[in-house]
C-alpha cells in the first residue's frame, strides 16, 4: 500500500471524486457537486494506492479555528478490511505533527463508529442526521511521539 498527497486536478484526484462518489455519494442518490471539489483545493488530500489503483481516500481539512477534520473518508468495497482505513489514518497523524497539530475531529457515519473507536477516535455528544444518514462527532488526539 502506498499512501501519498492527491493534487486537485490530477489523474490521481479524478480517481479519488470517482471512489468518493461510488462509495459515499451514489449510495445515498446524491452527487459529488462543483462546491465540494471547489473546497479540495484547499485541503491536504490523500489517497492509498495498491499499484495505480486507488483503494481509500480521505481529506484533511483546516479550519480558521485551528481545527482540523477529517473527511469524505471512502475505502473502495473490494479493499475493505485490508487495513486501508488503518493505514491513512496513520499517515494523516503524521501530516497533523507536521503541522504543529494535537489532533482532529470528523463527522463519522454511524456505520463507521467501530472502526474510529479501534483506531482510538472518541464519540462526543448525540448522533446527528447528515446526508440522510446518522453520524456521530469523533475526536482524536495524537499520542505523544514514543522517544528512544
Amino acid at each position: 500500500m502506498d499512501v501519498r498527497q492527491i493534487i486537485p486536478g490530477s489523474a490521481d484526484y479524478a480517481a479519488m471524486c470517482d471512489l468518493r462518489e461510488r462509495v459515499l455519494r451514489k449510495p445515498l442518490g446524491l452527487v459529488l457537486t462543483a462546491e465540494e471539489k471547489a473546497l479540495d483545493a484547499g485541503c491536504h488530500l490523500l489517497g492509498c494506492f495498491d499499484g495505480a489503483a486507488i483503494q481509500g481516500c480521505m481529506i484533511l481539512q483546516k479550519h480558521p479555528d485551528g481545527g482540523v477534520q477529517l473527511r469524505q473518508v471512502a475505502v473502495d468495497d473490494a479493499a475493505q478490511g485490508r487495513g486501508v482505513g488503518g493505514t491513512m489514518l496513520a499517515v494523516a497523524c503524521e501530516v497533523l505533527r507536521g503541522w504543529g497539530v494535537k489532533g482532529m475531529y470528523c463527522h463519522a457515519r454511524e456505520t463507521a463508529r467501530g472502526f474510529y473507536l479501534r483506531h482510538g477516535w472518541q464519540p462526543v455528544g448525540a448522533p446527528f442526521e447528515e446526508h440522510t444518514v446518522p453520524h456521530i462527532l469523533m475526536e482524536f488526539t495524537l499520542p505523544a511521539e514514543k522517544t528512544a
